[in-house]
C-alpha cells in the first residue's frame, strides 16, 4: 500500500521540481525591437548600422569585371547631354574574364534553358514560350532576315550607342542585362550566380556563331515553319 501510495506522488514531486525553472525572465528581459527608439546609443537609434566596409560572406567583389561586366562607369549622365557612342561601348568588357570551355558552354545551355529559353527560345531567336503568348518580344540575338532590325541592342541604343546588333554588342553588355534587367525583363542576379551569367552570355555567343555560320552555308529545306524551337 505504501509502495502504490509511493507512485501516485511521484509524478507531483517531478513537477514540484521542475517548477522553479519555469520562469518569463528570458521572455519578459529587457529588449530592443527592429526600428524603435532608444536611450542606450547616443543617436536614439535602436537599430545599429552596418560597419563601414562590411560585406556580406560570399559577396565579395574582389574581381570588378567578373562581377559586373565593366571595366569602366560613365556614371550618371545629364539628359540631353552629348554622348560619344564609344565611351558608351567602352563601358563594357569585350573579353570574357574566365576561360571559356566546353564545360562553361554546357553549364551556359543549362543555365539558358533554365532562365532564358521562355522569353528568348532556344535558339535565341525571341520566341520562346511566354512571347508565343502574347509577352512582349525582347531582342533576338542574332539577324531574323535582311533588313529585320529586331536583333539590335534597345539598351545601347537608349544610352545613345546607335544601333547595334547584339551580336555586336561587348559580352560585358550582355552580363550585365543579365544582372541588371532592363526593360521589362527583370534582373536576374539573385537567381544566377556571376559565373552562371558568364556561362549563359558564352552560350548567348555559341548560339550566334552557330547561326552565322548556319547562315553561311546555301540551305536545301524547306525553311517555312516557324524559328526556334516551340
Amino acid at each position: 500500500m505504501k509502495h502504490h501510495s509511493m507512485i501516485q506522488w511521484f509524478p507531483l514531486v517531478v513537477l514540484a521540481l521542475m517548477l522553479p525553472g519555469c520562469h518569463q525572465k528570458m521572455a519578459i528581459q529587457p529588449k530592443l525591437k527592429p526600428q524603435s527608439p532608444t536611450q542606450f546609443f547616443a543617436d536614439g537609434r535602436s537599430t545599429r548600422p552596418q560597419v563601414v566596409g562590411t560585406v556580406a560572406r560570399g559577396t565579395l567583389q574582389e574581381d570588378a569585371v567578373f562581377s559586373t561586366g565593366k571595366v569602366a562607369d560613365l556614371g550618371v549622365v545629364t539628359a540631353g547631354a552629348p554622348v560619344d557612342p564609344k565611351s558608351i561601348l567602352a563601358q563594357y568588357t569585350s573579353e570574357f574574364p574566365l576561360e571559356v570551355n566546353e564545360s562553361l558552354l554546357l553549364r551556359g545551355k543549362e543555365r539558358y534553358n533554365i532562365y532564358c529559353n521562355v522569353c528568348h527560345g532556344q535558339t535565341g531567336a525571341a520566341d520562346g514560350t511566354i512571347v508565343m503568348r502574347g509577352f512582349l518580344h525582347p531582342p533576338a540575338f542574332w539577324e531574323q532576315s535582311p533588313g529585320n532590325t529586331s536583333h539590335n541592342s534597345r539598351g545601347l541604343r537608349y544610352q545613345g550607342a546607335g544601333q547595334l546588333s547584339l551580336e555586336s554588342a561587348p559580352v560585358g553588355y550582355i552580363f550585365h542585362v543579365i544582372t541588371h534587367g532592363y526593360g521589362a525583363m527583370g534582373s536576374y542576379s539573385a537567381q544566377i550566380s556571376p559565373r552562371d551569367r558568364w556561362a549563359i552570355v558564352a552560350y548567348i555567343r555559341a548560339l550566334q556563331k552557330a547561326r552565322a555560320t548556319e547562315a553561311s552555308i546555301p540551305s536545301t529545306q524547306d525553311n517555312s515553319h516557324p524559328k526556334g524551337a516551340h
